[in-house]
């Protein structure tokens, strides 16, 4: 199977039917990396009341540079409902406090003087509505709060729980397995051989997808026999996604290909023109889709980031699926060669992205990956580049945008 464009690719990732997910409910509490499965619809303004954005005093404004009573207090959780500012009076309100009405400004502490008797004066002027937040100045009844397909983070988690919101309605997560093939392979704190290498793969997979909330199950090494093969392929089924490392390149030991074929796989594409990374392998097998990405680390990581991950978007059912680059200035001029997509690595700093060593490393590097932070993919007509460029940071940011994320 001849090699596609990356583009092609792109488009053929992007074709694969979703599984179906089903929708569990989630505390609040426990729902962080979550993909929201229905919209949340404002029904409680926010804020909620007219309130104080200032520890100060409530008053109106003709009253400014007047005598002033003061005529009561206000703290964070009164109820404020049955309070009203009559002409001449003031109430003092502390800052989240609810707003007696006819509250017309508040006028912070430090701008009045204390007169004798309870009274203040102003002592600068302030434009209506100085420091008050009214109600449902950010989010109105109605509004859309959160949306099908949202990741849940942090502020959004909070947004939902201003809501009164105990427990969401999300996504089930995918089933991802992950493995590491080859004969040559074996664990971390094992005795390893001359000749045999360990297990870096997996590991750095599975670390960079918990990176973007997903978690996967490593299952393991595939060996290079054909019987063990197809024995470990029927459990593929089991699993929404599967990410193979190894066995995939053209070579009399990779049985990968011809084993996903003699288990009914259909082998969408075998071969990117891409450097590094150029033996990828996609396959679908049932319901499960399997990425089978070389053995050397450097071309299973930045595949991983830029291909495979927003298949994997997509398919946990989240609405933003495209990477989305940033720009930045290079250091220095990057020169290529063309006639294949290129992807570089190096380091974002200040707003500039600078190569690694130059381009002066190899797909089988390992150290790289430690110390770089950004990947920059530099399209086949391109055999130099002076300026600007686009990159893709290791933790990218997703959008509901398609983005141009090659520099041609």
């Amino acid at each position: 199977m001849d090699a596609i464009s990356l583009k092609q690719a792109q488009e053929i990732n992007s074709s694969i039917r979703a599984v179906v997910l089903g929708v569990i409910q989630k505390s609040i509490y426990e729902a962080f990396g979550e993909i929201l499965a229905r919209d949340i619809i404002c029904e409680k303004s926010l804020p909620a009341f007219d309130n104080s954005a200032m520890d100060g005093y409530a008053l109106k404004i003709s009253d400014i540079k007047k005598n002033i009573k003061i005529n009561g207090r206000v703290l964070a959780g009164d109820d404020a409902r049955d309070l009203e500012i009559l002409d001449g009076e003031c109430i003092k309100v502390m800052t989240g406090g609810m707003l007696p009405k006819g509250s017309e400004v508040v006028v912070p502490f430090e701008d009045v003087e204390l007169k004798d008797n309870g009274y203040i004066r102003v002592v600068k002027d302030f434009k209506p509505n100085a420091n008050i937040r009214f109600k449902g100045e950010e989010k109105s009844i109605g509004d859309l709060i959160a949306k099908k397909g949202d990741r849940l983070t942090h502020g959004l988690i909070g947004l939902i729980a201003s809501q009164g919101v105990k427990n969401v309605e999300v996504y089930k997560r995918l089933k991802i397995a992950v493995y590491s093939s080859g004969n040559e392979i074996i664990e971390p704190g094992e005795s390893a051989k001359e000749h045999q290498i360990y297990n870096i793969n997996a590991v750095s997979i599975i670390a960079l997808l918990r990176a973007y909330g997903y978690v996967a199950e490593y299952l393991g090494v595939l060996k290079d026999d054909l019987d063990v093969l197809k024995k470990e392929i029927e459990v593929f089924q089991k699993y929404d996604i599967v990410i193979t490392s190894g066995g995939v390149s053209v070579g009399e030991a990779d049985f990968f290909e011809k084993s996903l074929k003699n288990s009914g796989a259909q082998i969408k594409y075998h071969g990117i023109n891409i450097k590094p990374g150029r033996a990828i392998m996609l396959a679908v097998l049932g319901n499960s889709t399997i990425f089978s990405l070389p053995g050397n680390p450097l071309s299973a990581i930045t595949l991983l980031n830029t291909i495979i991950l927003p298949t994997i978007q997509k398919l946990s059912g989240a609405n933003k699926i495209y990477p989305k680059p940033i720009f930045a200035k290079l250091k220095a001029p990057i020169k290529l060669k063309n006639g294949r997509v290129n992807m570089v690595l190096g380091r974002y700093t200040k707003g500039e992205f600078e190569v690694y060593k130059g381009g002066n490393y190899g797909s089988n590097a390992i150290s790289v990956i430690n110390e770089c932070d950004s990947i920059a993919i530099i399209g086949e007509k391109i055999s130099q580049i002076q300026e600007d460029i686009k990159i893709l940071p290791y933790v990218m940011e997703f959008s509901d945008t398609i983005f141009d994320i090659i520099n041609e």
